[in-house]
């Protein structure tokens, strides 16, 4: 899901939900979340508490994000 400049993820991973918000030059791992409902709004809270405190962006509501599912055979891949 695109969010400014920001893209965020939510992964179902076995029973638990990881959480990556990513931009140029920057990766932000989140805290592992239990439920797909509270991993979006881990992803959610990351995205604002960056764009407002570190870059001191005013931010239109991003109540109604748009989230999208990977298609089939795309992959993610992390690299330090």
């Amino acid at each position: 899901m695109q969010y400014q400049r920001l893209t965020l993820y939510v992964i179902s991973e076995l029973d638990e939900w990881r959480v990556f918000v990513q931009g140029p030059g920057l990766t932000i791992h989140g805290a592992r979340q239990f439920s797909e409902g509270k991993a979006k709004e881990h992803a959610r809270a990351i995205a604002t508490s960056y764009l407002q405190d570190e870059k001191h962006e005013d931010l239109p509501d991003i109540e109604t994000l748009e989230w999208q599912l990977v298609a089939d055979g795309e992959w993610l891949t992390w690299r330090p």
